[in-house]
């Protein structure tokens, strides 16, 4: 399989500090808001790139999804085309489903229905909590609202890994959203293409594998709320049997797996754990932090 390092830059594994996309295909890894919020103290690019998405997100909800402005919201939403220049995704030959009129309606729709942005929470502002918490909303469509929101700001990082190597390029006119504006626009940019196509590279700090969060937030709130709630009886059970384990000093031991398996929720439904456990959501972030890496991209070769 032809890859971007194989075909211009040939830098051994350990060398490499973008992600070494496949060129006749694409690559089932994401762009992780979660990875991105946990990087951006130390890393400009996701400094940048987590700033960029706070603002697009804050001028969706304030000006189209608040006020339920649904077409003006979906004509600011239709320029979220597939990114097929990033090389990622669930599509194995580079043909994705494109952020489309109809996924434009998708994304305003999961938004306009949800609790939280019915009740004008900032929290629908963070593009991680808007993954875990906003049905409709999976990793593939906000890896492409990233893509497409930051496409200048990822156009500049491969440039310049493009001139730390010498690799050629050619001026290529990319859309991507002004903050400072509040508008969509164009630019003229220097990216490497390949077979007729230009190419942009990715941070490998910012890219993971398939990953559920809704699962792992579950998870979270089962062995740090749900298992302290049942072994300090503070949750009315008819028996505990099925969630304790008595060891043989007489100590109970709470079995998280079975606590997970009877209390776990859907997407749509963890606006109830919360509301009920305040906090949760930040100490998930960094629990996610020191327990959800960056994809090793060694594993895929």
């Amino acid at each position: 399989m032809e890859t971007f390092n194989t075909y211009f830059t040939k830098l051994k594994n350990e060398e490499l500090d973008f992600v070494d996309i496949p060129l006749g295909e694409d690559l089932e890894a994401f762009i992780c808001p979660f990875l991105i919020e946990n990087k951006k103290l130390g890393a400009p690019i996701a400094l940048s790139v987590y700033e960029r998405v706070h603002q697009f997100l804050i001028k969706l909800n304030r000006d189209f999804i608040e006020p339920n402005k649904r077409n003006e919201g979906i004509n600011f939403l239709s320029h979220l085309h597939e990114p097929n220049e990033f090389h990622l995704g669930y599509s194995g030959k580079n043909k994705g489903k494109a952020v489309s009129d109809v996924r434009a309606e998708v994304i305003y729709d999961a938004l306009r229905n949800n609790t939280l942005a019915k009740q004008n929470a900032g929290i629908t502002n963070e593009a991680h909590f808007v993954l875990l918490l906003v049905k409709g909303i999976g990793q593939d469509i906000m890896s492409d609202i990233i893509a497409n929101v930051c496409r200048d700001i990822f156009a500049d990082f491969t440039l310049q890994i493009c001139r730390k190597h010498g690799v050629h390029t050619i001026s290529v006119n990319v859309e991507f959203y002004n903050a400072i504006n509040g508008i969509w626009e164009t630019k003229i940019v220097e990216l490497p293409t390949h077979s007729g196509k230009h190419i942009i590279l990715l941070p490998k700090y910012i890219i993971s594998g398939g990953r559920s969060y809704v699962n792992r937030y579950n998870w979270f709130v089962a062995s740090n709320y749900i298992s302290f709630e049942i072994l300090n009886r503070k949750k009315v059970l008819s028996t505990d049997r099925k969630f304790i384990f008595k060891l043989k000093n007489g100590a109970r031991k709470a079995i998280i797996k079975e606590i997970y398996k009877a209390y776990r929720k859907p997407k749509d439904e963890l606006i109830e754990f919360v509301k009920k456990y305040r906090g949760s959501l930040d100490e998930f972030v960094w629990y996610a932090k020191e327990n959800y890496p960056e994809l090793n991209l060694d594993d895929l070769r």
